[in-house]
Parts: C-alpha cells; sequence; structure tokens
C-alpha cells in the first residue's frame, strides 16, 4: 500500500543557517508533491540522546507509512554507516550513531537496510553534510514508493549502535531515575515513567527528590501549584517531570542530564 508521502524532519541544525532549507530542497527535487513536517530542529548541537527521545515521542502522532528523518550526525564524513528501516509501519532514517535506539528496542523492527545505493543520492556528496546529500533523497525516493529493500542490503539489528537509556531503578523505599532532558519551558525530563510509579500503586509518594530539592506529591497539572513552586507530573509523554508553574525548573534546581532524581515511597510494596 502506498504511504502518505510525508517526510518528518528532526534535525540539530536550529534555524539561522540554511541547512533545514537545503535539507527540504533536496526533498523536494526528487519528490516535488512531498509534504514536509518539522518535527524539530533545536535538538541540542550533537545530542544523540536527546534526538533518539524526540523521535521516539513523536513519530507515533504522524500516520502509518510517513518517512522520519533524524540528521544529528556529529560523526558525518566517518565510517559510520546510514540505516533505513521500517518499525511499526513507520520508515526511518538515520545515521548509525545511536539516534534509533529505542525505535529499535522498544518497537518492533520489520526490516532494517544499510543505505547504500549510490543512485539515489545527489550527484556530489559532501563529506559534512550526508543529511542533504544521502538522507534527504533517499527519504524523497521512499515516500514516493520505493521499497526499503530499494536503499541497500539489509542488515540485523544486532550490527546496529544503541545507546544506553536511562532506566528507573526499583526497591523497597522507592524509584531511582536520572535527568534525560529539558525543553525549551525548563521543565526537566526524568527516565522514571507512569508505568514505574503503577508498579508501587499500593503506597504513598513521601516526596521527589531532585539535587537539594524536594516535591511533596505528583500533581495532575501545572496549574494544580502556585506560580513559581516546584511541582512533578507525568508529561505527555508518559514521564515524570519536574517543572515550575511558569517557571524554569532547569534553572531553579541546575541539574543536568544523568543527573540521579529520587521518588520516595512511605509503604506498601512494589508489584511483580
Amino acid at each position: 500500500m502506498r504511504g502518505p508521502n510525508l517526510i518528518t524532519l528532526t534535525t540539530d541544525f536550529g534555524l539561522d543557517d540554511p541547512f533545514v532549507g537545503q535539507l527540504k530542497g533536496a526533498i523536494l527535487s526528487r519528490n516535488i508533491s512531498t509534504r514536509i513536517v518539522d518535527l524539530t530542529h533545536a535538538v541540542a548541537p550533537h545530542d544523540v540522546l536527546g534526538a533518539a527521545m524526540v523521535i521516539n515521542a513523536g513519530y507515533p502522532f504522524f500516520p502509518a507509512g510517513s518517512v522520519h528523518v533524524v540528521v544529528v550526525d556529529p560523526g558525518v564524513g566517518s565510517r559510520r554507516i546510514i540505516v533505513a528501516l521500517r518499525a511499526d509501519d513507520h520508515l526511518f532514517i538515520a545515521p548509525d550513531n545511536g539516534a534509533l535506539t529505542l525505535i529499535l528496542r522498544d518497537r518492533k523492527v520489520q526490516a532494517l537496510h544499510r543505505v547504500a545505493n549510490r543512485s539515489l543520492f545527489q550527484p556530489q556528496v559532501s563529506s559534512t553534510f550526508h543529511g542533504r546529500d544521502i538522507m534527504a533523497p533517499v527519504a524523497a525516493a521512499l515516500a514516493g514508493g520505493m521499497t526499503l529493500a530499494g536503499v541497500g542490503p539489509e542488515i540485523c539489528v544486532e550490527q546496529c549502535r544503541t545507546l544506553e537509556i536511562p532506566r528507573a531503578h526499583h526497591d523497597d523505599s522507592g524509584i531511582t531515575g536520572a535527568v534525560t532532558g529539558m525543553d525549551r519551558f525548563g521543565n526537566i525530563r526524568t527516565s522514571i515513567t507512569a508505568a514505574d510509579l503503577d508498579r508501587h500503586r499500593s503506597a504513598m509518594i513521601a516526596g521527589i527528590e531532585i539535587g537539594a530539592n524536594r516535591i511533596n506529591t505528583v500533581v495532575s497539572t501545572y496549574s494544580d501549584r502556585p506560580a513559581g513552586e516546584l511541582l512533578a507530573l507525568i508529561d505527555s509523554t508518559g514521564h515524570l517531570e519536574i517543572a515550575v508553574n511558569r517557571g524554569n525548573a532547569a534553572m531553579r534546581t541546575g541539574c543536568l542530564i544523568g543527573d540521579p532524581v529520587r521518588v520516595l515511597l512511605g509503604g506498601g510494596t512494589a508489584s511483580p
């Protein structure tokens, strides 16, 4: 079945330079009818883990068959390969640097190929811009109906590079997770999920600790706490978030990616 002829873009390019426009131009030159959606161009420079989190959270809101291009590529021009895969009835193209870690780990991979068909590439391939010269025209061809096998040879999931994604650790007294990112509002994403909290639904939350800060409970909305107050809630992707109502939690806490976050429990036991 023909897909929706739609391509999403996730990059760390920002909007100050012509890179995003060139990426889109390369796509449209090969497939003028495709629709292009900017998922984000504000991934922090070289932040492959951030890109992995963004694409995993973003792609489910697009129709099946969409092509998702991830260009956060600090190893551009090196011996790293580029991969194209089908998972969860979506198509993904990215450097093999861990940007698709969560897709590879959490979704059923239906097909996985190395991008190697040079006839699809731009006539001149820059060693510093594989997103424009390789990934964009390949995405255009896939969105236009080319089969995944057309990009190059099939490879195994085990051949792909993956990142160590922080997972929550459970013990009798609570849950320990880590900061995995911050958005432009200063809201802090953690590796603790709603499912982690549900494992302890029979226990009372005695507090959430991040750095020297302690929050008493998990609320439902930002407005459940007065303006300027630190709070914890479950964000739109199902993760525990630390925020400040109408403020910046990242600045308030001074936290960094990888810093520990602890949910303390006051009684009860974890579910198996």
